[in-house]
């Protein structure tokens, strides 16, 4: 338990959330005022879409099977569902399998323009999706804070962290795709509003990361914890990784680049970002299970 797999799944599901999430309003906000949009316009955000909901998709599916094969008896997971139980581990899996579901079903809405997918069905299914994807983010600070043997994990500052650095995450994976699916086209530069809203999604996180600390550092039963944080193996993952790939880079690059009033070369605070959230996961699975 708490292995390898689960750092995976803990990285990948909250990406997957924050993707869907992030493509799934801003294609609601966009139609809105399609009929304003230039074709070129429609014809970019449509090849993004398809490709979003696509790999947000698989990588979900691989977050749930890190999640499943980490399970000492996985056949175990399917009485979640045969046999519910008013637990978080069946919250997760209640909306991990929605999220999945709406995923696929956006997949192939997008990827072969299926009518009976498409108009008003789209729209509730990306509403949906988005109310799904906050859930999932939320469950992967949950399913850490619901153990309550592990001083470490036992605060709400940890669900914020992991919900903002989940959606920080799904912001740059959409901006990744954007930039290696459209290249530096006409779309590219309508994703200002996208960065704009990562910077405060970066200030939010560091807001929870100090939350977190702080209440670690009150809590006597984690001391053990804080002090492998701050040891001089795991220091610089902790400030390096954390909270300069994971915050501080990619909030001066994405900064940076709105104030230049122009489009990014190369997206380098995606990369790094989504870098410093698996440093994250890292630390604290670690530094919680020591």
């Amino acid at each position: 338990m708490y292995s390898t797999l689960i750092i995976a799944y803990l990285f990948l599901g909250g990406a997957a959330g924050g993707g869907f999430l992030v493509m799934a309003a801003w294609s609601l906000a966009f139609h809105r005022r399609a009929p304003y949009r230039s074709d070129r316009l429609r014809t970019a955000f449509r090849t993004l879409k398809s490709a979003v909901y696509t790999a947000c998709t698989a990588i979900l599916a691989i977050s749930m099977i890190c999640l499943w094969w980490d399970l000492e008896m996985p056949d175990r997971a399917l009485l979640i569902f045969l046999i519910p139980r008013p637990t978080v581990l069946t919250f997760g899996a209640v909306v991990l399998a929605c999220e999945l579901g709406l995923g696929i079903l956006l997949t192939l809405a997008n990827l072969f323009h299926s009518r009976l997918l498409g108009g008003a069905v789209k729209r509730v299914l990306e509403t949906l999706c988005c109310l799904c994807s906050v859930a999932v983010m939320a469950y992967t600070g949950i399913f850490l804070m619901s153990n309550i043997g592990v001083p470490l994990w036992h605060t709400p500052a940890l669900v914020g962290l992991f919900f903002f650095s989940a959606l920080s995450s799904g912001i740059s994976t959409v901006l990744l795709i954007d930039y290696f699916v459209q290249g530096q086209t006409y779309l590219l530069r309508a994703t200002r509003p996208l960065q704009r809203c990562h910077l405060a999604c970066l200030a939010l996180e560091f807001l929870c990361l100090g939350a977190f600390v702080g209440a670690t550092a009150a809590n006597p039963k984690a001391a053990a914890s804080l002090a492998l944080i701050t040891s001089p193996d795991l220091l610089p993952v902790s400030i390096l990784g954390v909270i300069g790939l994971g915050i501080v880079i990619p909030f001066l690059v994405e900064l940076y680049a709105l104030l230049r009033k122009d489009c990014r070369t190369i997206p380098v605070s995606d990369f790094v970002c989504l870098v410093g959230a698996c440093c994250l996961r890292w630390i604290v699975i670690v530094c919680g299970v020591h």
